[in-house]
């Protein structure tokens, strides 16, 4: 029986987004979900967490939007950050100077300073993904191996699965299956990873794939996640009663 992992990513960004994510918890619809530490409401994260031991919550690491944690001259520096220290949106993916030394050392104490802070909430973090996938950055991916090491995090989120995507260049394949075998030898992860919506389009055609993760966003307003949160709440993934429902607190080697 393949077994899923439904997380809901952006937890405590802001009151919608977090409401809406209890609610799928308290429904059973989601199973494991992913604070961001720069988000707006992080003390209703803690109070909700506090209240649901057995939900599986884990970091979710923003490099590319909103307030830095950290706000250091290293990330503005970098072009990261405006002079605030507020994520420039996505400028992270055309930046080439992520391999630099002084880009590096700010990036990994930003990180660094981003799970401390989910950590001081009193939550175990039981895996790690990221903000607009920058964890799939390839420039970045040992950085991240060596911080969710040093901060004892198992588990993490692979790239993207491009079998439902078209028309992907050879070398960004290449990368994203170079990254994944790095995060697979270095920490406990899933067999592939999907969006909710992509794998119920493409309806159990991967059947070799025994444990997966389908990501959602609940209380996101753009029309593609409404109708998402729809599939989720219907269960779709399991529209054939061949899936069974896991947390990423029951994922092990």
């Amino acid at each position: 029986m393949k077994q899923i992992i439904v997380n809901a990513d952006d937890f405590g960004v802001n009151e919608t987004v977090t409401s809406e994510i209890e609610r799928m918890i308290e429904k059973e619809c989601v199973t494991s979900t992913t604070v961001m530490a720069n988000g707006k409401c992080l003390d209703e994260v803690k109070r909700f967490a506090a209240l649901h031991p057995e939900v599986s919550f884990g970091v979710h690491l923003c490099l590319s939007e909103f307030d830095s944690v950290t706000k250091s001259d290293g990330l503005f520096r970098a072009g990261l950050t405006d002079e605030n220290g507020t994520f420039i949106k996505k400028a992270i993916f055309s930046l080439n100077n992520l391999e630099e030394a002084d880009v590096q050392k700010a990036v990994k104490e930003e990180l660094n300073a981003q799970i401390e802070v989910v950590k001081a909430l009193g939550i175990p973090v039981s895996h790690a993904d990221s903000h607009h996938h920058v964890h799939t950055i390839y420039p970045l991916r040992k950085l991240f191996v060596e911080v969710l090491k040093e901060q004892g995090i198992g588990k993490v989120r692979l790239g993207i699965n491009f079998a439902l995507h078209s028309r992907i260049h050879v070398k960004s394949w290449l990368h994203r299956e170079w990254l994944n075998s790095l995060y697979r030898k270095n920490f406990v992860t899933t067999d592939a990873f999907y969006g909710y919506a992509g794998f119920v389009k493409d309806g159990y055609k991967h059947k070799r794939e025994k444990v997966v993760e389908l990501m959602c966003h609940p209380g996101h307003p753009a029309e593609r996640y409404q109708s998402e949160m729809v599939l989720v709440q219907e269960g779709a993934h399991n529209s054939a009663k061949e899936a069974k429902l896991i947390s990423y607190l029951d994922l092990h080697k």
